[in-house]
């Protein structure tokens, strides 16, 4: 059910130069599913807009709902987030959304495909499942241009190394470095047509993966995604 209230920040850190953690806090009984988003609603004073935000935190952590955040030079909600405090405190509408892990497909192994924040949902359905459902496989691809703007990498290592049905794979396209290099779609290679397929990220990302697995045979009714402005 869709609601309303009010959140104070009650944490926020830099994950990257131009990427923001925030922790606000939300009712004990707000509930969600793993992969949607709620809405901000911002006002710097002379304008009210309301901002989608896709929740970084599993819906089985309560009382707190956690967010990595990109941050636009110039942009009416990042410019609000630069001077953001603790305690700031600012009206929330959710849940919302229909990119959510489906439960019931008849796949056992699972890939998710995230650019920058669009890692975000994916950081929220590993945590949730994957120790639910030690049966199935799971794979996160996280794609960035940089060692720099990698974020959540040792919460990722972590889970990997704590999860034998769940692996991690970053992979740099501007930079070599000790791991992975080249974009998302140079690293799905092998059995394509026994996985179910999320992707989230910019626009053109999504286009150009949702292409390259059908064209690969794999069927749009596995393949689910979200994409960003």
């Amino acid at each position: 059910m869709v609601e309303m209230f009010e959140s104070e920040v009650v944490e926020k850190k830099y994950l990257t130069k131009d990427v923001v953690f925030l922790s606000l806090t939300c009712p004990e009984d707000f509930s969600f599913k793993a992969g949607q988003y709620v809405m901000f609603k911002m006002d710097n004073g002379e304008k009210r807009k309301m901002k989608p935000y896709s929740i970084l935190s599993p819906p089985s952590q309560k009382g707190r709902l956690d967010f990595c955040i990109k941050i636009v030079e110039g942009g009416f909600a990042s410019e609000m987030f630069k001077t953001m405090e603790i305690g700031a405190k600012f009206p929330v509408r959710g849940p919302m959304g229909h990119f959510v892990f489906k439960e019931d497909s008849e796949k056992k192994k699972f890939c998710f495909i995230g650019t920058g924040t669009g890692i975000a949902p994916f950081f929220s359905m590993v945590q949730e499942f994957v120790p639910k459902m030690p049966d199935k496989d799971f794979q996160v691809i996280f794609g960035l241009r940089n060692k720099a703007g990698l974020f959540l990498h040792d919460e990722f290592l972590a889970l990997a190394k704590k999860y034998s049905n769940f692996t991690y794979l970053p992979t740099l396209s501007r930079e070599k470095w000790e791991g992975k290099t080249g974009r998302v779609q140079t690293h799905l290679t092998e059995d394509l047509l026994e996985k179910e397929f999320y992707i989230c990220g910019l626009k053109e990302m999504v286009l150009d993966t949702q292409k390259h697995l059908e064209e690969q045979g794999v069927s749009s009714s596995h393949i689910h995604f979200e994409r960003y402005s």
